[in-house]
């Protein structure tokens, strides 16, 4: 009887919960991926799989302290992608091989 009742209330709100939008929130759009990116947070917005095993993102700099994730959200330019990073180490770990995907590359360019 109690399930009754509970399924009879949750079907009398359903209604009312979708005209006010509670039920149609995308949670990821409220989501910001570079928080920690900046001055000196030392994060990266990739993906990571779970353990660390791959941690993919970008990579802008590689000369100072600031870029220790290999990322930093001031920077304009993308340098190329690495597999993994650290977030919030405070240290250099730029012992990564990086990659750049190119289009219509056919051998090296000579002068």
């Amino acid at each position: 009887m109690k399930k009754l009742l509970l399924i009879l209330l949750l079907s009398a709100c359903l209604p009312g919960l979708l005209a006010a939008g509670v039920l149609r929130t995308k949670y990821a759009d409220l989501v910001n991926p570079f928080v920690g990116t900046d001055f000196h947070g030392h994060t990266f917005p990739g993906a990571a799989y779970p353990f660390g095993m791959i941690q993919l993102s970008p990579d802008t700099r590689q000369d100072n302290w600031d870029g220790c994730s290999g990322y930093h959200y001031s920077d304009s330019l993308i340098k190329g992608f690495s597999h993994t990073h650290l977030s919030g180490t405070g240290c250099a770990d730029l012992c990564d091989i990086r990659v750049m995907p190119v289009v219509g590359f056919e051998g090296p360019v000579s002068e």
